[in-house]
């Protein structure tokens, strides 16, 4: 019997320590599978491997996956993405936008109008869908900004932990495996969201979402030597009918037939299969980060549990350390190599960008002119990449313009003076220089509008447009207010206005804010009501007339949202003079007329934003006629007329005035992400006099409280506002954006 048991013993001893020394040589290999937001429950499980001191020698990721693969395998901590995730803007990666700085000055100035755009073909002559809701230039930008450290490496083993990622040839169906390349362009191609981003050209192929094809790459890392598997896997589930209630669960649905398909077998092939919790988690739902991070943590907690013994004391000595590198001040290359560009020379794409050969530039520089250029909307991707060959420090930069240089935009308005509008847009670039743009707008609702620009922009150098619209609205006023010098007896009176504008200006862009414009101008102008017509449909007209006269402005924008902006100022000066008229009743004489308009918004703390604003107007000269007065009211600012403005206590077309000057200070607060309440002061000084400085002038005092909503469709407003020395209490509602 003792015989027995020792002739056990060492036999059982060196299988034993064999299983530990297999334990410990066999390669760890992670997998990371795509699933939108729900992918950021992966830093939560990198983070518990860190805790147990587990680091994979393989990582395979797919879509959010392969993103959050790549950062760690270029030598991130879980930590350091953690925090990197937290200073991203996930809302301007999806839509790909932009700091408002790199807009055109015409889109910056008017902010957007649109909802849905639609590229046109002059071949087929007709609108078509477009290949994405948006490009992933941000996406891209992103990811080699913070992937620069790796910029040189080629072959993904050789990067800290080898590393490998798909993504779908939407052309043929296949899969296109990642293994050599550039890593932010890989990891970039494999989580393309069908239908919200366009595909992207690589190598010949026309890349979409990895997850399409293969959403749990687990062979793919087995591949690569990889004998014990760790997957991480936010998948879900085949929707029921009732649960299909959003175009992103149809996304999900319609990506998830295949893949769901294939887990079983792939699972079975898993080792520490770790499915964290992503019930009420949506593809876009990344406002939910700390959430989805800790579900990400307790489903790995409880898998590793589990783990061998002997893999995980193997492990415990492992040192793993964060990554430390410094981005660098400054850049200078030896070549620059340039690649995709059909219509825009070289010299174009350089010079928007501020690079040349052998020319030191900054790094925040550098990445400013990759932003401008991107900003003229002209191409659809612009990558660039840092390598040194061979003791050459080369810049690689690889463009794609866009196909159609036309399009086809579509939104809608309502709001207190104009009603219900839709807009039809029709645009078009390259007509005759590289650097022209026509936009033209159709507008539709109770009056017909339009609007018309030509221009030819060359950037910092000097440029010019023509601007031709005509804008019109009918709305009842009460007379006493509008028209209290003629004291007429009757309350009510339809106020018809409309205006007919043609321009020609030159424009001067001194930087990303500030642009200088003069120009010559020809306005018609006509204000009428039917109110005192002895016969029906008879207008009778306040004023009728032609003018001509020439304007300077001068324009400041640095606020980073058009409708609700959290930083920023904005400054107007304009001056228009007129020097010459039809003059219908015989009583013109030259005048000039003022505009100033300046806000600073300012965020005070995460909720908290405040904006003090200055609004005022002076008509000077001694023939002020009715259609050229200051009408003042309501909650928008009317672009198209430099005498029409917002006053929010009061409904619009409430005040009439000679000269003017608003005082408001308005705080904003977000309690919840996109929804804003409003509660503001404000002051109106007044007169209606020709008189320069004149004896008396009017006050108002009032006050506002707004709630405010951004939305896809354009931002929602609703604003009750009061002003106690009138008793006056009013409404004023506005959705959709303004055109």
């Amino acid at each position: 019997m003792n015989r027995f048991f020792w002739l056990f013993f060492w036999l059982i001893l060196p299988l034993e320590a064999q299983i530990q020394d297999s334990l410990s040589h066999v390669k760890i290999g992670l997998v990371l599978s795509g699933g939108g937001a729900k992918g950021l429950a992966h830093i939560g499980v990198l983070k518990v491997l860190e805790r147990y001191h587990i680091q994979p020698d393989v990582i395979g990721g797919t879509s959010m996956g392969a993103i959050v693969g790549s950062l760690y395998a270029a030598g991130y901590s879980a930590q350091q993405i953690d925090s990197l995730f937290h200073t991203m803007n996930f809302d301007d990666i999806l839509y790909n936008r932009y700091d408002r700085k790199y807009q055109n000055y015409f889109k910056k100035e008017h902010g957007n109008k649109y909802i849905l755009s639609f590229p046109f073909s002059f071949h087929k002559m007709s609108a078509q869908l477009p290949r994405g809701l948006s490009d992933s230039q941000k996406m891209f930008n992103t990811l080699a900004d913070n992937m620069l450290h790796v910029s040189n490496v080629d072959d993904f083993s050789k990067l800290k932990i080898p590393f490998v990622c798909p993504a779908t040839d939407i052309a043929t169906g296949e899969q296109v495996l990642f293994t050599h390349g550039y890593l932010p362009l890989a990891a970039t191609s494999s989580a393309l969201l069908p239908s919200v981003y366009a595909p992207l050209e690589v190598k010949g192929h026309l890349l979409l979402d990895g997850g399409i094809v293969n959403n749990y790459p687990i062979k793919e890392v087995k591949d690569l030597g990889a004998g014990f598997i760790i997957g991480s896997d936010v998948q879900g589930k085949i929707l029921s009918k009732n649960e299909i209630t959003d175009i992103s669960a149809i996304m999900d649905q319609i990506v998830s037939f295949g893949m769901y398909k294939k887990m079983p077998i792939k699972r079975a092939l898993t080792d520490v299969y770790i499915h964290p919790d992503i019930s009420n988690i949506g593809l876009t739902d990344f406002e939910k980060i700390d959430t989805i991070i800790k579900r990400g943590e307790k489903a790995a907690e409880k898998a590793l549990r589990n783990l061998p013994d002997g893999l995980k004391k193997w492990r415990s000595n492992k040192e793993l350390k964060s990554l430390h590198f410094k981005k660098p001040d400054s850049l200078l290359f030896d070549q620059i190599i340039l690649t995709g560009q059909k219509n825009y020379k070289r010299e174009y794409i350089l010079g928007k960008i501020g690079v040349r050969p052998h020319q030191k530039i900054s790094y925040r520089d550098f990445l400013d002119g990759i932003n401008n250029i991107i900003g003229t909307d002209n191409f659809e991707k612009v990558h660039y990449r840092f390598k040194a060959e061979h003791g050459t420090k080369i810049l690689y930069i690889d463009v794609k313009e866009r196909m159609h240089k036309a399009a086809m935009n579509l939104g809608f308005h309502y709001n207190d003076l104009y009603k219900i509008n839709v807009i039809g847009n029709f645009e078009n670039k390259r007509i005759f220089t590289n650097n022209d743009w026509l936009s033209l707008d159709i507008i539709g609702g109770n009056n017909f509008r339009y609007n018309f620009n030509y221009v030819i922009d060359n950037g910092f150098k000097l440029s010019w447009g023509f601007h031709s619209s005509l804008h019109r609205f009918g709305h009842q006023v009460k007379a006493t207010d509008v028209f209290s010098a003629e004291n007429y007896s009757i309350n009510q009176l339809d106020f018809n206005y409309l205006q007919l504008t043609n321009k020609l200006y030159f424009q001067g862009n001194l930087n990303h804010f500030v642009y200088l414009r003069l120009g010559v101008q020809h306005r018609y102008k006509e204000l009428y009501t039917y109110v005192f017509s002895s016969e029906e449909n008879e207008a009778f007209y306040f004023g009728k007339n032609h003018y001509f006269g020439n304007f300077v402005s001068v324009n400041y924008d640095s606020r980073d949202d058009f409708d609700f902006p959290n930083k920023g100022m904005y400054f107007k000066l304009k001056w228009n003079y007129y020097w010459t008229s039809t003059d219908f009743y015989d009583t013109f004489e030259p005048y000039s007329l003022y505009i100033f308009d300046w806000s600073f918004t300012q965020k005070i703390l995460k909720p908290w934003v405040v904006r003090p604003q200055l609004k005022a107007g002076l008509h000077y000269g001694k023939s002020h006629l009715y259609e050229n007065m200051f009408y003042l009211g309501g909650i928008n600012n009317y672009l198209n007329y430099d005498n029409i403005s917002g006053f929010a206590p009061m409904h619009v077309l409430s005040v009439s005035a000679t000269k003017y000057a608003i005082g408001s200070w308005n705080n904003r607060f977000e309690p919840v992400k996109n929804h804003f309440i409003g509660v503001d002061a404000h002051i109106l000084l007044f007169d209606a006099s020709d008189d320069l400085l004149p004896e008396r002038i009017q006050k108002l005092y009032g006050f506002s409280v707004s709630y405010g909503f951004k939305s896809f469709l354009g931002p929602l407003k609703l604003v009750w506002g009061r002003v106690p020395s009138l008793q006056r209490n009013h409404m004023s509602f506005s959705f959709g954006y303004s055109f």
